[in-house]
């Protein structure tokens, strides 16, 4: 059984820890985050922050940041944001990894293709911020890296997260 324990740390990630992936809280233009949605119906959906794996050979967390969105979820960002690491402790195999978090603005939606087949094929979702933790099964662990997002989303992008913006998926 693997066991994974999470701590949030927002702050510069040592050189030691190994990274993992990356992953970004894409805000549009009224507040919204973009998350990925695969399967149909609410009991079979899963969904995915914007993000990928960083190339083995000395990764870039923006670049990385910026390539992943605009291939798996066709749209671009600007202006990344480091908000710190998700430290990840695997029990089972004894071994600790992190997983980077970022924040940035989606600039421009793209028109998504048929699937190629070379990456899956996901449904665009804006949601809140605050739905965003639920969504993606975080429950109240979420709730830091949500807190970190939301003072870059009004200090750093100047949005106003005080206005309810309701759902809506972007084709």
């Amino acid at each position: 059984m693997i066991t994974l324990t999470h701590q949030w740390l927002p702050r510069r990630i040592p050189d030691d820890i190994d990274v993992r992936r990356i992953y970004g809280f894409c805000f549009d233009a009224v507040g919204r985050v973009l998350l990925g949605v695969e399967g149909s119906g609410e009991s079979s959906e899963e969904h995915h922050m914007p993000g990928g794996t960083p190339e083995p050979e000395g990764y870039d967390c923006l670049a990385t940041l910026v390539s992943e969105c605009r291939r798996e979820f066709r749209v671009s960002i600007d202006r990344p944001v480091y908000l710190g690491y998700r430290k990840v402790r695997d029990e089972a195999a004894r071994l600790t990894y992190a997983e980077l978090l970022l924040a940035a603005r989606i600039t421009t939606f793209h028109r998504q293709g048929p699937d190629s087949g070379r990456c899956r094929r996901l449904r665009r979702l804006l949601t809140p911020l605050n739905s965003a933790s639920g969504r993606l099964g975080w429950g109240s662990t979420g709730l830091q890296e949500i807190a970190a997002a939301t003072a870059v989303a009004t200090s750093v992008f100047g949005l106003d997260l005080t206005v309810p913006q309701g759902e809506v998926y972007r084709n």
